[in-house]
C-alpha cells in the first residue's frame, strides 16, 4: 500500500512539475510582454565583466521598449547572478524558466557556466545567445554534434586560431610559421591545432612546434630549440595572457630571434607595455571587435550617461559583444513573428547579414559557427592600431 501511495506521489509531482514548465512558456505567448533572461556574474570577482553585460542588454531593452517593443509588445528584462559558477548557473536558469516564463537567455561571460546554462536551456527548449564565452564546446558537443539551442555573437577559440592561420599566409606572406605554445592549456593547444592546419590548408608550412608547461615563466629553452631550427618567417605565440606573450617577446628577442611575432588577442592589454616595449613593436594578432568603429563612440556615450563609468577602459569586448547578442536576439524574435522559443531558435540559426555594432553577423545552420569581420590589430609606437578587417573564408 505504502508503494503504491509513494508510486501516485510520485506521478503527481512529475505531473505538475511539468504543467508548471508548460505553463511558464504558454504564458508568454498570451502575455503583452516578452521576458529575457541575463545569466551572469552580478557578485564575486567576475563582477566587472557581468556588470557590463546585464547593464549594457538594460540599457539596450529600454531603447527597445521606448521605440516600441517587438512584436508590438514589451521587453522585460530579468537578471540572475550566477556568481560565475555551473551550479548557481543551472539554479538560475530553472528558476528562470519554470518561474518567470524567460522565452531566451543572453548569458553568461565564461564558457564553463554557459556551457551549464545551455544544458539546461536546452532540455527546456529555450535559445541561448553568449556574448563572450569562446569556448567550441558551448554550441558543439564532445563528439562534434551542434547544440541547437546554443549561438554565440562572438568567435570561437579555434576560429581565432583558424583566422590567424589564413591571414597570416595570405595577407602577411609569411610561409613557414614556428609555434610557441602551452602544453597544459585547452585554449592553447586549441588554437595550436586550429592555426597549424589552417596554415597547411593555406600553402604554408609550420616548420617547428615547441611547447612550456603551465605556469612558467622562463621560456629560453624552448624559444632556444625554436631558433635552432632556423627555417621560420614569424612565431605564432599561442598564449591566452599578455603576462606570457611580453615575457616569451622578451626572452625571444634576448636571445636574437628576430622574426615577427603573431599572436592572440590576449596581446590587448596596455599593462602588456609594463612588461615588454621594443620586443613587441609591430606585434600583429586579432581581436573580438573593431574598437576604432564610429559605431562604438555612441554606445559608450549611452553607457556613460546612464551608468556614470566607461566600460570601454576595461571590458570593452564585453560591452560591444553584449550589444551584438541582444542585437541578435532582437533580430530572430522579429523575424520569428511570434513569442515561441523554437520560432526564436529556427531564426537564430537561419541568422544573415545582421547588422551588428561593428560587423554583420551570420550564422552556418549546421554548425552554428558565426561568420562576422575579424579586426587585425598591431602594436606601434606604444599603443594598438587597426590594420584591417578580416573576413575569414566560410
Amino acid at each position: 500500500m505504502k508503494r503504491f501511495t509513494c508510486a501516485i506521489l510520485c506521478l503527481t509531482l512529475i505531473f505538475t512539475f511539468t504543467a508548471c514548465s508548460g505553463k511558464a512558456v504558454e504564458s508568454n505567448k498570451k502575455s503583452d510582454v516578452i521576458t529575457i533572461g541575463v545569466i551572469c556574474p552580478l557578485t564575486g570577482e567576475s563582477t566587472i565583466y557581468g556588470d557590463v553585460l546585464a547593464k549594457t542588454v538594460q540599457l539596450l531593452v529600454n531603447e527597445t521598449n521606448a521605440n516600441g517593443g517587438i512584436l508590438g509588445k514589451q521587453i522585460v528584462l530579468k537578471s540572475y547572478d550566477n556568481r560565475d559558477d555551473a551550479v548557481e548557473t543551472t539554479n538560475a536558469a530553472r528558476k528562470a524558466i519554470l518561474n518567470d516564463g524567460v522565452v531566451a537567455f543572453i548569458g553568461t561571460d565564461s564558457s564553463t557556466s554557459t556551457i551549464a546554462l545551455v544544458e539546461v536551456a536546452t532540455e527546456y527548449e529555450i535559445p541561448v545567445v553568449t556574448s563572450i564565452a569562446t569556448n567550441s564546446k558551448v554550441t558543439m558537443t564532445d563528439d562534434g554534434k551542434v547544440r541547437p539551442y546554443a549561438f554565440r555573437a562572438c568567435l570561437s577559440d579555434p576560429q581565432s586560431g583558424s583566422i590567424m592561420g589564413e591571414y597570416v599566409v595570405n595577407e602577411l606572406n609569411y610561409k613557414n610559421l614556428a609555434i610557441i605554445y602551452e602544453i597544459g592549456s585547452d585554449f592553447s593547444i586549441g588554437i595550436t591545432n586550429e592555426f597549424s592546419e589552417s596554415v597547411e590548408a593555406n600553402g604554408g608550412t609550420v616548420t617547428t612546434k615547441e611547447a612550456y608547461n603551465t605556469g612558467d615563466v622562463d621560456f629560453r629553452a624552448v624559444l632556444t630549440k625554436i631558433k635552432n631550427s632556423k627555417n621560420f618567417d614569424a612565431i605564432y605565440i599561442a598564449a591566452g595572457y599578455y603576462k606570457q606573450i611580453g615575457l616569451i617577446a622578451n626572452q625571444a628577442r634576448d636571445l636574437g630571434i628576430t622574426q615577427p611575432f603573431i599572436t592572440t588577442e590576449g596581446a590587448m592589454s596596455s599593462d602588456i607595455f609594463n612588461i615588454a616595449s621594443n620586443s613587441i613593436e609591430n606585434m600583429v594578432f586579432n581581436v573580438a571587435v573593431d574598437t576604432e568603429s564610429p559605431n562604438v563612440k555612441p554606445l559608450i556615450e549611452k553607457f556613460v550617461a546612464e551608468y556614470n563609468y566607461d566600460p570601454s577602459v576595461n571590458v570593452a569586448a564585453d560591452c560591444f559583444l553584449a550589444y551584438d547578442a541582444y542585437k541578435l536576439l532582437e533580430g530572430a524574435i522579429e523575424k520569428a513573428g511570434v513569442v515561441d522559443s523554437n520560432a526564436i531558435r529556427d531564426a537564430l540559426e537561419s541568422t544573415t547579414d545582421l547588422k551588428g555594432l561593428t560587423s554583420n553577423i551570420s550564422f552556418v545552420p549546421e554548425t552554428h559557427v558565426v561568420i562576422r569581420e575579424v579586426p587585425i590589430c598591431k602594436i606601434e609606437n606604444g599603443g594598438f592600431i587597426t590594420i584591417g578587417l578580416f573576413e575569414p573564408s566560410k
